[in-house]
């Protein structure tokens, strides 16, 4: 079996700051509080975005923990009204293009590796690389585990459609998800 360490991120209180902000300005350009938001999720709610936008901001604090200059990281999620942007965060110009998942904790072991089908196209378009975290939805919870990554082709050739609040791709088998120290290799390749 493969087992994985996931990669424990600690947030400062001005990072969750930060993301609280963020995440109420997602709310409110889809369409506020408990609209159907972007579309695809079919809910809008702070706590919801606000898991994301920590994954995101802890994966942007990895990479520069792993030697990343902050002059090499894009972080496209800032500009999420920017459809021209690839993925949610861009390294050298472009030559690897990230694309950044979260659950809550407790969704995990039942959910795990899951992106919409049009997402999903659009990041195998863009050879996106999809990485999967889990945080809590709210300020009180400082740590955010990045749990893997994936090549987004990977999710498209062995993955399945599965529903759940939307329709999704999972990458049911936890042995094809890649170990998060394997990534910074790639990168730096």
């Amino acid at each position: 079996m493969n087992i994985l360490k996931s990669v424990k991120i600690k947030l400062d209180a001005s990072e969750l700051d930060w993301c609280e902000n963020h995440a109420k300005k997602i709310v409110e350009h889809y369409g506020g509080n408990g609209s159907n938001g972007s579309g695809t999720y079919n809910h809008n709610k702070v706590s919801s975005n606000m898991v994301g936008v920590k994954c995101e901001v802890a994966t942007v604090k990895w990479l520069k923990n792993n030697g990343i200059s902050k002059e090499d990281i894009a972080e496209n999620f800032i500009h999420f009204t920017n459809k021209k942007l690839k993925g949610d965060i861009a390294l050298y110009e472009e030559k690897d293009i990230l694309e950044v998942k979260g659950l809550r904790p407790h969704q995990w072991n039942k959910f795990k590796r899951m992106i919409p089908p049009k997402q999903l196209n659009i990041c195998v378009r863009n050879d996106a690389i999809l990485i999967w975290g889990i945080a809590t939805g709210d300020k009180k919870n400082r740590e955010v585990k990045l749990m893997g990554w994936n090549h987004s082709y990977e999710v498209k050739e062995y993955g399945r459609y599965i529903r759940t609040i939307c329709d999704n791709m999972w990458l049911e088998e936890d042995s094809l998800m890649r170990d998060m120290k394997d990534l910074i290799d790639l990168i730096n390749d």
